[in-house]
This record gives structure tokens, sequence and C-alpha cells, in this order.
């Protein structure tokens, strides 16, 4: 009986020691990394809204933001010019109109050419006004005509080129500062000469670099327009046993004409220009030729 109550009594003491070890190793907290909250707090930061893709590049990539923003606002500039083919009444009154118009739009004549056939006159005039007024001076060029056989308008952007002679241009300035100020400090004559070398051909450059800005400033502020005026009866096409031929019989007729021009003014110059130079060329040719004659007969009577 002592032997069995003693062997209960271990198992007890046994169950009380696993069951209040259990609780406490339950009860032991994990500890947690001591980054994770701060990490889990901490925003991450996003670029501000509404800047362009150029502009964002440059807040972070440490762009200059002015030159950026200089770049994506300048205005664009496009050198514009016209063609068109126009059929009119009066070729000479046409004429006349579109010089006034010019001057009327601040414009001026560049060229006319005009060409007299039998059936009246056919010119081609060549005119710059400003640009904001050229679609003004299409809309009159067209209520000049008849019909318009061909129109084509269009535009060069330059902007890029222009910009780039800006940079290109105070980049010189720079260098032309940097050099009057070397010129200054120069002592001995070598390196004045040398100096003033440089200096001369960077003036040189920043010549060039201001023309070529003053050419495309000017190409921009005025359009160039070009218009071939052709009188109504030319115009008109020829009929003859049904048969349409637009321009064939004058076409031929004008070839004709050339070459009737081409052989006169061939005749001239052979009787203005080779018939001298040949006669001048065979006068020693003849003397000689006279005098060796002479000598031979005078021979032959001695």
């Amino acid at each position: 009986m002592k032997r069995h109550l003693g062997f209960v009594i271990l198992i007890a003491i046994l169950a009380i020691a696993v069951g209040g070890c259990a609780p406490r190793h339950a009860a032991t907290p994990v500890p947690a990394p001591p980054m994770a909250p701060l990490l889990a707090a901490t925003p991450v930061p996003t670029p501000p809204r509404g800047l362009l893709p150029a502009e964002e590049k440059a807040a972070y990539v440490g762009v200059d933001a002015a030159a950026v923003a200089h770049i994506a606002s300048t205005e664009r500039m496009v050198v514009r010019t016209a063609s068109l083919d126009l059929v009119v009444p009066d070729t000479e009154k046409a004429l006349a109109d579109i010089q006034a118009m010019a001057h009327e739009l601040g414009g001026y004549v560049v060229s006319v050419e005009a060409y007299q056939y039998q059936e009246g006159w056919r010119a081609t005039l060549t005119f710059r006004v400003p640009s904001d007024a050229l679609d003004t001076a299409l809309e009159r060029l067209r209520a000049m005509a008849t019909t318009v056989r061909w129109e084509s308008v269009s535009g060069q952007d330059v902007t890029d080129q222009y910009v780039d002679l800006e940079s290109r241009l105070r980049h010189l300035q720079a260098k032309e500062k940097q050099l009057l100020e070397f010129l200054d400090r120069a002592e001995d004559t070598e390196a004045v000469l040398a100096v003033y070398e440089h200096l001369s051909q960077t003036q040189a450059e920043i010549e060039q670099v201001k023309g070529r800005m003053q050419y495309l400033q000017n190409q921009v502020a005025l359009a160039t327009v070009t218009v071939i005026l052709t009188p109504d009866v030319m115009a008109q096409p020829l009929e003859m046993g049904g048969w349409n031929l637009p321009g064939t019989v004058r076409s031929a007729v004008e070839a004709l004409l050339d070459v009737l021009e081409f052989f006169v003014k061939a005749l001239i110059y052979i009787i203005i220009v080779v018939l001298p130079t040949l006669i001048l060329l065979s006068l020693p040719v003849v003397a000689i030729f006279l005098l060796v004659r002479w000598l031979v007969r005078r021979r032959r009577r001695q």
C-alpha cells in the first residue's frame, strides 16, 4: 500500500511541475525587430504632381530647371512658304494688284518674270509679307483668280536651330570675355599675339552666329509667296475634231521659235565674232604665201 501511495505522490509532483512550466513557456513573448515599426511608419516620398516630364527629370537628376523652362516656353519659329498657279482674266492687271497688295500688307516684291505670247502675258511673281498676313494674302489671291489650278502652303520649324545658335552665341561670348581678360593680363608680345589671334577667330564666329540668327528671324517674320499667272485665253484647251489638245500646238510653236532663235543668235555670233577672228588669223598666212610666191617667181626669172 505504501508503495502504491509513493508512486501516486511522485506522479502528482511531476504533473504539477509540467503544468507550472508550460504556462511560463507559452507566455514568453517573441521580440519583434526594433526597425519594423519605424519602416512601417515612414512614408515613401512621391514626386510632386503637375510637373512636365522634362521638369520632373530636372528635379531628380539635377538638370538646370531654368534652362528646361526656357526651352519649354520658347515660341515655335516656323518659316512659312506658299505657291499658287492662278488663271486670271488679265495678267498685267493681276501683277499690278499683287504688287500693290504686297506693299499694303507690309511686304515687298522679290522678283517678277513676264513672258509675252501672241495670246497675252504669262508671269511669275515672288513676294514676301508678314507671316501673320499670309492667310489674308492667300484669300485675296484666290479672289483675283478665275481658277486656282494649284496651291501649296508649307512650314519649316527652325526652333531647334535657333535655340542651338543662342547656346553657341552664349558660349562664344563667354569665351570672348575670357580672352579679353587674358589680353589685358598678357605681358610679352608673343602672348599678346597668341591671345589676339584666338580673340579675332572667336569674334568672327560670333558675327557668323549673329548673322545666321538674324537670317532665321527674317525668314520667320516674313512668309514667301510665289504666284504663276496665266491669262484665260492661254489656259483654254484646244479642241479639234473632238480631240482635246491642251497646249500641244502652242508648245510645238514655242519649240520652233526657240530653234529659230538659236540659229539667229548663232549666225550673229559667226558674223560678229568668228569671221573677224578668222580674218585676223589668216592675214599672216596670206602674207607669207604671197611672199614665197613672189620669191619663187623672181628666182625663175633670173
